[in-house]
């Protein structure tokens, strides 16, 4: 039976999530997969850029389990600083903790309304073209936690984002799992972005991941070892990779996580 069901909207660095407590996820049991598809939609629903479920787990140990709009479940960057700023207002944990997520154990620290995760290295999976239609998009395969393919561009406005996203991102060079696709833009310390994501199937606002494998790809091409990197939604990301150019020893990524509102979402979001 449908019911209505509390939730947190937090914002990190513009992506923006649904966030669920252990009472909020049992009440909706094993609904949450077809509830996420539901009130993730914009316009019929809440919107979302996803569901987060987040569950203490022992002491400044924290459970994370984010899922996409259509259900299926990955790592997220943004969500997971949301996640960790959540337990810390909840009192599941103190400001820092270890997140427990499908890229692994991340220590997480929660300074007011910003939040620091110390990630794994990205992996440089390397350079590859791929053809759209009739012509060849040359990037920079990456895993940060997520497989996230850099392709550089002169200019993000008028960028074929649009075009490109979905065919690379259905692509069979990346099959079966796809990619998320990042334009990339800027040199030096700075860089700015835009991402369309699988499991969202469009543009976000912001992708933490994708930040970080922009700003590793970066660094392979000779950029500096910490970057501000700027999504469309122009809250900007810092990402630190120590360590050697091509094979770091972590990846910090810190940024804003917002608590926007308490609410209740009713059954008729189920619609």
């Amino acid at each position: 039976m449908s019911q209505c069901v509390r939730v947190t909207k937090m914002s990190g660095a513009g992506n923006d999530f649904l966030v669920l407590g252990p009472e909020e996820a049992a009440s909706i049991g094993d609904r949450l997969v077809e509830w996420t598809r539901h009130v993730c939609r914009r316009g019929d629903s809440v919107g979302a850029d996803g569901v987060l479920v987040v569950q203490a787990e022992g002491v400044d140990r924290v459970s994370v389990r984010f899922l996409n709009p259509d259900g299926s479940g990955t790592f997220c960057g943004n969500g997971s600083r949301c996640a960790a700023r959540f337990a810390c207002l909840r009192g599941l944990a103190r400001s820092r903790m270890v997140l427990v997520t499908d890229w692994g154990e991340i220590p997480a620290r929660v300074e007011d309304r910003r939040v620091i995760l110390e990630l794994p290295a990205p992996i440089d999976v390397g350079a590859t073209s791929v053809r759209v239609g009739e012509q060849e998009v040359h990037g920079h395969l990456v895993r940060a936690g997520v497989p996230h393919f850099i392709v550089r561009v002169p200019a993000l406005q008028g960028s074929r984002l649009a075009e490109w996203g979905p065919a690379l991102r259905w692509h069979p060079r990346f099959a079966p799992e796809g990619v998320n696709v990042d334009l990339v833009h800027g040199s030096g310390a700075e860089l700015r972005i835009r991402t369309y994501e699988r499991g969202v199937e469009g543009e976000t606002r912001a992708c933490g991941s994708g930040a970080v494998a922009a700003a590793f790809a970066h660094r392979l091409a000779g950029g500096p070892a910490t970057v501000t990197v700027i999504p469309a939604s122009e809250r900007a990301l810092l990402v630190e990779l120590p360590g050697p150019a091509s094979g770091p020893l972590g990846a910090v990524l810190s940024g804003d996580a917002r608590r926007i509102f308490d609410g209740v979402v009713s059954e008729e979001a189920e619609e």
